[in-house]
């Protein structure tokens, strides 16, 4: 019996002996990961160089932004932007929409001096959100496309869902994904206005042009979050009225680049 139980204690300690080195290893893994050293071999074209700097921002400046397209509805907002003589930001997906080109509204985006960024191929967050590896694959297919029907090294982009929790990925690997893209450059947007357009695409027109011209006051600062998919019709009716309503109150219309401080969400100590 005391054999047994002597037995007993060294097979207790060795199963714990190996499970202090699992956790010492999957440890090490992880600060790898966080590193971005696990990476680095991947997609090596996939590096972009932005200002060390951002400008400084003068008066009351509001960045209209569209997640989502391109659509039939990008064209309706293009058109009005066009007119109104302003400039907006597309963060824009790789999903293919019937009846629409989505080619030739990717290259109208930068013929008309507007801001393209990447906002994923394919926005299937349990996909794109289960790795980095997977992020970054993901990210790599809509950036040729970009490069390859515009000519433009999209250096913005933006997390479907912004930079905030979600329940499809754990907080290490978004973090993970964060500090990588950080590394190759990249510069993430989020948003501090919230059009109502991303609860319903049934939300009205005047509910739409209310919530932005309202939740505008006070900022000097505006990052107005839309989107323009094929299902949003009162998202490119709200832009002419938004305009002149907020050119009224003394903002001017800019479109993001890498040179614009960002607003974002989940900052971190990552640096």
């Amino acid at each position: 019996m005391f054999c047994l139980m002597k037995c007993s204690k060294k097979v207790l300690a060795a199963v714990a002996a190996l499970l202090c080195c699992g956790g010492m290893l999957a440890a090490i893994w992880q600060t790898k990961e966080v590193l971005g050293s696990a990476y680095e071999d991947l997609y090596p074209d996939m590096y972009v160089s932005t200002d060390s700097e951002f400008a400084k921002e003068e008066g009351k400046v509001v960045y209209y932004t569209f997640d989502d397209g391109p659509s039939k509805n990008t064209i309706a907002i293009l058109d009005t932007l066009k007119e109104k003589g302003v400039k907006a930001t597309f963060f824009v997906t790789g999903q293919e929409v019937s009846g629409v080109d989505s080619d030739a509204i990717l290259k109208r985006i930068v013929d008309e001096g507007h801001s393209i960024g990447i906002h994923t191929y394919s926005h299937v967050y349990q996909e794109i959100y289960s790795s980095v590896e997977s992020y970054l694959a993901d990210f790599h297919k809509i950036r040729e496309k970009i490069i390859q029907v515009t000519g433009v090294e999209p250096k913005i982009f933006r997390f479907p869902g912004g930079s905030v929790k979600n329940s499809f990925a754990s907080p290490s690997v978004q973090k993970a994904i964060r500090i990588e893209m950080r590394r190759r450059g990249y510069i993430y947007y989020d948003w501090n206005l919230v059009s109502g357009d991303d609860k319903s695409y049934m939300t009205d027109t005047d509910t739409l042009i209310h919530n932005i011209v309202n939740g505008a006051k006070g900022k000097d600062k505006v990052v107005i979050l839309c989107h323009d998919d094929s299902m949003r019709v009162s998202t490119a009716e709200a832009v002419g009225p938004v305009i002149d309503q907020l050119t009224a109150q003394g903002y001017r219309f800019e479109k993001l680049t890498e040179s614009v401080e960002p607003v974002q969400f989940q900052n971190d100590d990552e640096k």
